[in-house]
């Protein structure tokens, strides 16, 4: 199944073949700051299966050495995805970039020992301190 997302200028859009893995919240500071919110929900999708179709020269990419790439507009200044040097075979996707919502809720809250002080996570979803070791791992194909 194809899925096509963009930025919030339109410059930027893409399209993905195949399917989202699970919908997570992710509350580390780099996320929080990056969106300027309590938190960002991503999905880890193939990096092969994920291509830019329009807006290629307006893609910009922030590095860090120990982390990774997050890939943004550089019009809009809309994430697109982060680039975890860790799993270089996946990309987490932003699921607010994609055109259509997705049709399953969030499964779990990670990094949440970072998350904002003024937030309540209430929800009842499992939380974990950091992104579980076990989820890497799957991504990895282990």
């Amino acid at each position: 199944m194809t899925q096509t997302g963009r930025c919030l200028c339109g410059k930027i859009r893409y399209e993905l073949d195949g399917e989202l893995g699970p919908l997570v919240n992710c509350h580390c500071q780099f996320c929080r700051r990056a969106h300027g919110a309590a938190f960002v929900t991503v999905t880890w999708v193939r990096r092969a299966d994920l291509r830019v179709t329009a807006g290629a020269p307006h893609l910009r990419e922030f590095g860090s050495e120990n982390v990774g790439v997050r890939a943004f507009c550089g019009h809009c200044g809309s994430r697109l995805y982060n680039q975890a040097h860790s799993t270089p075979d996946f990309v987490a996707l932003v699921v607010g970039s994609l055109d259509e919502d997705p049709k399953t809720p969030p499964v779990i809250h990670v990094n949440v020992e970072s998350k904002a002080a003024w937030y309540e996570i209430l929800d009842g979803r499992p939380q974990f301190e950091a992104l579980p070791e076990a989820a890497t791992r799957a991504l990895d194909g282990d």
